[in-house]
């Protein structure tokens, strides 16, 4: 086998990590940015932003949907911090949670 053929190792392990953490955040953003585009195509943050602090249950009934692919799709924005979640009572989704409010 040829070195051409062989895996390149960076010499700067810290390049590579950064190369890593870089791609990692290509790929949540853009399953986020599908995540986004599903609440957009289904409602959902239309139907959020009548109501109070609610379940997911509660969200889904009010858009019609499967209360367990809503869970889910909150959970994906939760996690990419565009949705507040607070599990102080009983799990509740706050409205959205916009960067500047």
């Amino acid at each position: 086998m040829c070195n051409s053929c062989l895996p390149r190792i960076p010499s700067d392990a810290h390049k590579m990590e950064a190369f890593a953490g870089q791609m990692m955040s290509v790929i949540n953003n853009a399953a986020l940015g599908n995540m986004i585009s599903i609440g957009h195509r289904t409602r959902l943050f239309d139907v959020m932003d009548t109501m109070e602090p609610a379940t997911s249950d509660e969200i889904a009934t009010c858009a019609g949907l499967n209360e367990r692919y809503v869970r889910e799709w909150l959970g994906a924005l939760v996690c990419g911090n565009i949705i507040a979640y607070s599990p102080e009572t009983k799990p509740t989704y706050c409205r959205l949670k916009m960067p500047f409010s």
